[in-house]
């Protein structure tokens, strides 16, 4: 296992980028670094896993309560191995009512219809808030109970994505999928222009089957050469 801390030195002095470099990191949950099975001992493989630790500075950990999820160390990252798993919990609610960036890089192993496929939400069900893959065709959210937004897209399962949500100044909600901007879906029943509101996140994979590599969160949205970087970043993963 890898020390999160001697990781991101290392990659400031060597002037390789990471998510360190963006000004407005929130949480960062990092590959294969600080994932636990107990107080302080870091998980083996198929071990279940209690703690993620926040690599941002914040010490927003994510934390497994019901050992629901185990460190894959193959990927380094955590698995839910069914859709009945439960969440990983954020220690503090992250409240976005402006800008925001979110992006995980993720293998699903299985799809599911309707509300599972999770994978940032809020777990106070009142508020809405959520976005997920709703089909291998859509990804779909909602902002502080705002109409359906989705994302037209194509995803498959067995294949590591990046995906991120962006909110730009203007309430501009965008999505995309490995460094492309997806299409929104304006039909009937969507919401088809900007979204305010405030977003409530305290949740990451909840009823998900599948990996996480990485999970990382901003209180801004991303520049171009930042975003373009992420991809990079993540890709090398």
């Amino acid at each position: 296992m890898k020390l999160g801390l001697s990781n991101t030195v290392r990659s400031q002095v060597s002037g390789e980028w990471t998510p360190a470099n963006i000004s407005s990191l929130s949480a960062w949950y990092k590959n294969d670094t600080d994932i636990l099975e107990g107080v302080s001992d870091p998980a083996e493989d198929n071990d279940s896993v209690i703690q993620w630790s926040d690599q941002s500075g914040n010490d927003n950990h994510l934390t497994a309560p019901n050992n629901y999820f185990t460190y894959d160390s193959a990927s380094g990252g955590v698995e839910s191995g069914d859709t009945e798993n439960d969440k990983l919990h954020m220690g503090t609610q992250l409240n976005f009512d402006a800008e925001f960036a979110m992006y995980m890089r993720v293998k699903l192993t299985t799809f599911s219809a309707g509300s599972t496929d999770l994978f940032f939400y809020d777990k106070d069900s009142d508020t809405h808030d959520f976005f997920r893959i709703q089909s291998t065709t859509e990804i779909r959210g909602k902002i502080s109970n705002s109409s359906k937004i989705g994302y037209s897209t194509s995803v498959s399962t067995g294949t590591y994505y990046n995906i991120g949500i962006e909110r730009a100044e203007d309430n501009r909600v965008s999505v995309f999928l490995n460094n492309s901007s997806l299409t929104q879906i304006t039909t009937t029943g969507y919401e088809a222009g900007v979204v305010s509101g405030v977003l409530d996140i305290d949740a990451i994979g909840g009823q998900l089957d599948g990996i996480i590599k990485e999970v990382i969160i901003c209180s801004g949205d991303l520049s171009a050469s930042d975003r373009t970087n992420l991809e990079a970043y993540l890709n090398n993963i």
